[in-house]
């Protein structure tokens, strides 16, 4: 009836992503939403189908990746972490076919989808999934095609930022991968080590670093709303301990290039706030301190910095929450460029996170904030006409608890 294994593609098509969706295409996580869904009808589908047939199904859509483009690779690049690990251990000859095609569409590299952040996000899925799963006498050869394939980009090969943006993700997404594999520590290091010398290159992929540790700890809005975890907590916590030292003397570092030091800081920065609030506060507190503090200068000077903004009010918000002794020590390296940005910066995520510092700050230390009364005053005056509503709300909040808490 479903004309299967023939009609995968059309399945595929049908299932999940609906890149063409009108005036106004769907959203990344509505797209990973859909995928999601897709996956377990095609493993339940797998799971009821004879053998034979199952394994054509398989078959199917990975020669469906291999040899298609635009749509139909991107639809069937979504459905592939459904038919894994079972694939990867019955037919990986073909899995392993499907690698370029993958690559490509991750690396934003397939002309058919060139900036479609939904088949990056997707594919970058595939990505890990292949890599995670892979047999293991096959891991060794996989990952010398990866290094074929990634690695002159890493060692300052010339090549567009375009490119480089791309091979940060899809190195990224291996590595997150062989963290999460049993026994491949050693191979995990050899690639984070890799990355971590791009900073010290004129390599492609060396600005775009950042973006390759938030793929390792993705980005958090709210703790109910929370991006999945790529690592598990204990595994992000080990990299933490290995990894933020040599990013915090890569951000130090006076006689590195000025776009070294600063992707050594917002790679700093993501993976302290992939981090759970107790960890950052005890095991990290120097480097929280520091990397908060320096950031803060550097917001206002690069208003354009929005999710590294956000990840930096972040992370303050959870120092003063967890009162930490240098909040109130630094003060004035805190307080007068939050009340600067609060109405300067032009992303509302960020301006909405100064006024949650404000309030945070009012609530824990208002006895010493008197000299800073004027600023934090015209701060949230000037929020109170902002043309964003929820701005504008968050700062009558803080603004009623200045007078509030000053009342009692």
């Amino acid at each position: 009836m479903l004309g299967l294994p023939s009609s995968v593609p059309e399945i595929a098509e049908g299932l999940t992503t609906d890149f063409d969706g009108g005036l106004k295409s769907p959203s990344v996580d509505t797209v990973l939403h859909r995928a999601q869904a897709a996956r377990r009808f095609l493993r339940m589908l797998c799971r009821h189908l004879p053998e034979d047939q199952a394994r054509g199904v398989q078959r199917r859509l990975l020669e469906s990746i291999a040899l298609s483009s635009f749509n139909v690779l991107a639809n069937c690049t979504a459905l592939l972490p459904g038919i894994l690990p079972e694939a990867c251990a019955k037919s990986w000859n073909f899995c392993q076919r499907t690698m370029p095609a993958v690559c490509r569409c991750a690396s934003d590299a397939d002309p058919d989808l060139a900036e479609s952040t939904c088949a990056e996000a997707i594919a970058l899925e595939a990505l890990e999934a292949l890599v995670e799963n892979a047999p293991v006498d096959e891991v060794p050869m996989l990952l010398e095609n990866f290094r074929d394939t990634f690695g002159q980009l890493l060692r300052g090969s010339a090549a567009s930022a375009r490119q480089g943006r791309g091979a940060a993700l899809c190195w990224a997404s291996a590595t997150s991968a062989l963290l999460r594999r049993s026994g491949a520590q050693q191979q995990a290091a050899a690639f984070l080590e890799a990355l971590l010398n791009a900073l010290d290159q004129e390599a492609p992929v060396g600005p775009f670093v950042p973006l390759a540790f938030r793929v390792l700890a993705p980005v958090k809005v709210e703790a109910a709303k929370g991006a999945r975890a790529k690592l598990p907590p204990l595994a992000l916590q080990q990299l933490s301990r290995t990894v933020l030292p040599s990013l915090l003397s890569r951000a130090k570092a006076l006689e590195s290039q000025p776009w070294a030091r600063r992707a050594a800081l917002e790679s700093a920065v993501a993976l302290l706030a992939g981090l759970s609030p107790e960890v950052a506060s005890t095991d990290c507190s120097e480097e929280l301190r520091f990397c908060t503090l320096t950031s803060l200068k550097r917001l206002k000077e690069e208003a354009e910095a929005s999710v590294f903004g956000a990840q930096v009010l972040q992370l303050l918000v959870r120092a003063i929450q967890k009162k930490q002794p240098w909040v109130e020590d630094d003060l004035h390296s805190v307080v007068l460029p939050i009340c600067d940005l609060c109405s300067s910066h032009r992303t509302p995520l960020v301006r909405l996170g100064c006024f949650q510092v404000l309030i945070a700050l009012i609530q824990q230390a208002f006895g010493h904030l008197a000299p800073y009364k004027k600023q934090i005053e015209a701060g949230c005056k000037r929020g109170v006409e902002d043309r964003c509503r929820e701005v504008r709300l968050l700062a009558v909040a803080a603004l009623n608890a200045w007078h509030c808490v000053g009342s009692q």
